[in-house]
C-alpha cells in the first residue's frame, strides 16, 4: 500500500462511546493499520488543539467544550480505492478523498455533533497530523506500520512536536516539510549554520506556520507577518509572504511552491530559475528596493552566479549594472510567463476582495449547489455584523 492510501480518524474523548461501531465500520470499507490511545496534558491542551488546527479553528475552549480533553483515539487506516477531488478553498487547491470525508461526515451525525471526529481528508492533511501528532512524516511513519492491525491500542502519551521549542534548525525544518508547503526565499546559501536569525524571508501557503513554529502563537495579540521564536538559545524571527497576499503575481506564488526544490540542507528553497527571477524582481521592484540606483554587490554575486547556471540567453554579469536593462529584461520573462506586477490596474482589478468573493461563489455554486452557496452568504454576512 501507497502513502497516498493512508489517512488519520480522531476519535475525541466524548466521542468515544461510539468507538465500537466506528471502528467496524471503518473495517468494512478500509484496511485499520494501527490504533493509538494518545493523552495531551491539561497544560497544553488547548495549545495543542490551536496548533493542530492553526486559524481554521477560531475558538479552541469551544472545541475543547464540544470534544473532551481527555485521551482520545487515533485510527491510521488505509483506503485500498481512494477516490479523489480537486477541492478550493481561499487560494489553495488540495485532492481530497471523498470516500474518507463521507464516513467523517456519518459518524459525526451519528454523534449528532460537528466537529466531535476528525479526518484527514488529503495526503497533504495526512501528512501534517501525523507529524504533528508523532514527530514522523507519512514516508517515516509508514516504515514501522503494521500491514494491519492486531487488536492492540498503543499508548501514547505526548503533546505536539514543538510544544517545548525547537533545539535545532534541523528539527524545526522537518517538521515543517512535513505541515506546510513553502520555500526560504533567499539569504539561505548558508543555512543552517549560519544566517540573519532576524530576517528570514518565505512564501508559504497558508498562516499555520505560525501556529506551528511558535506554541503561544495567537492571531489576536501576534503579527503573522513577523513570527518570533526561538531556537535553542537563538530568537528567530520568520518574515512570511502567504499566498494571494499580492507579494508576487499570484499565480507566479502557486508556481513557484509547486516547483519548489529541496535543499542539500534540508529545507524547501526556489528551484533555481524561480529563485534568479524572484531575487531579480525582489531588488527591482519591491517597496525597499525599487528606487535604489544599483543593486548590492551580494546580491549580484548571487544573480551572476545563477545566471551562469541557467545560461540565460543575451544576460552577461555586466548587465546587472544596468538598472533599466534589467526591468526591461525582468518584464519581457514576465509576459512570456503570463506574470504580472501586482501594482497594476489589470492585476488590481482581477485580484480584488470583490473578484475574489465572486470567484468563489460561483465555484460554490458549480461545485457544490444552489443551497450550499445560499447557506454560505447567510454565514457570511452573520459573522459581519457580529
Amino acid at each position: 500500500m501507497t502513502d497516498s492510501s493512508l489517512f488519520l480518524f480522531i476519535i475525541w474523548e466524548k466521542s468515544r462511546y461510539k468507538t465500537e461501531e466506528i471502528l467496524n465500520d471503518l473495517k468494512k470499507k478500509y484496511v485499520i493499520r494501527s490504533v493509538y490511545n494518545i493523552k495531551w496534558s491539561q497544560e497544553n491542551f488547548l495549545k495543542n488543539l490551536q496548533r493542530f488546527y492553526g486559524k481554521s479553528l477560531p475558538d479552541a475552549q469551544k472545541k475543547a467544550n464540544v470534544c473532551g480533553t481527555g485521551a482520545f483515539l487515533a485510527v491510521v487506516i488505509s483506503d485500498p480505492n481512494p477516490k479523489f477531488n480537486v477541492i478550493k478553498h481561499d487560494f489553495k487547491e488540495d485532492y481530497v478523498n471523498s470516500n474518507v470525508n463521507q464516513s467523517k461526515k456519518k459518524y459525526r451525525k451519528w454523534i449528532g455533533e460537528d466537529y466531535t471526529v476528525h479526518c484527514s481528508i488529503s495526503i497533504n492533511e495526512t501528512n501534517h497530523n501525523l507529524t504533528l501528532l508523532f514527530g514522523k512524516n507519512t514516508s517515516d511513519f509508514v516504515k514501522d506500520l503494521p500491514l494491519k492491525w492486531n487488536g492492540n491500542i498503543i499508548n501514547f502519551e505526548s503533546d505536539l512536536q514543538g510544544i517545548d521549542g525547537w533545539n535545532n534548525m534541523d528539527e524545526l525544518f522537518y517538521i515543517m516539510n512535513g505541515t506546510v508547503r513553502y520555500v526560504i526565499l533567499r539569504n539561505f546559501e548558508h543555512m543552517p549554520e549560519k544566517f540573519d536569525y532576524h530576517d528570514v524571508d518565505l512564501l508559504v501557503d497558508d498562516e499555520k506556520l505560525a501556529f506551528i513554529v511558535n506554541k503561544d502563537f495567537s492571531l489576536e495579540k501576534d503579527n503573522a507577518r513577523a513570527i518570533r521564536f526561538k531556537v535553542g538559545e537563538n530568537e528567530i524571527i520568520f518574515n512570511p509572504n502567504y499566498l494571494g497576499d499580492n507579494y508576487y503575481d499570484e499565480r507566479w506564488e502557486k508556481d513557484i511552491l509547486f516547483r519548489r526544490a529541496m535543499h542539500k540542507n534540508g529545507f524547501y528553497m526556489p528551484e533555481k530559475r524561480d529563485y534568479f527571477f524572484s531575487l531579480l524582481y525582489h531588488v527591482l521592484f519591491h517597496e525597499r528596493w525599487k528606487n535604489k540606483k544599483e543593486i548590492s554587490q551580494k546580491y549580484k554575486n548571487i544573480l551572476s552566479e545563477l545566471a551562469d547556471n541557467l545560461d540565460l540567453e543575451n544576460f552577461s554579469e555586466k548587465k546587472l549594472n544596468d538598472i533599466n536593462f534589467l526591468k526591461k529584461f525582468m518584464n519581457k520573462k514576465m509576459k512570456e510567463a503570463s506574470y504580472r506586477h501586482t501594482d497594476s490596474f489589470q492585476y488590481k482589478l482581477r485580484h480584488s476582495n470583490y473578484s475574489r468573493l465572486m470567484k468563489k461563489a460561483v465555484y460554490i455554486g458549480k461545485t457544490e449547489g444552489l443551497m450550499v452557496l445560499v447557506e454560505a452568504v447567510i454565514t457570511k454576512i452573520l459573522k459581519i455584523k457580529q
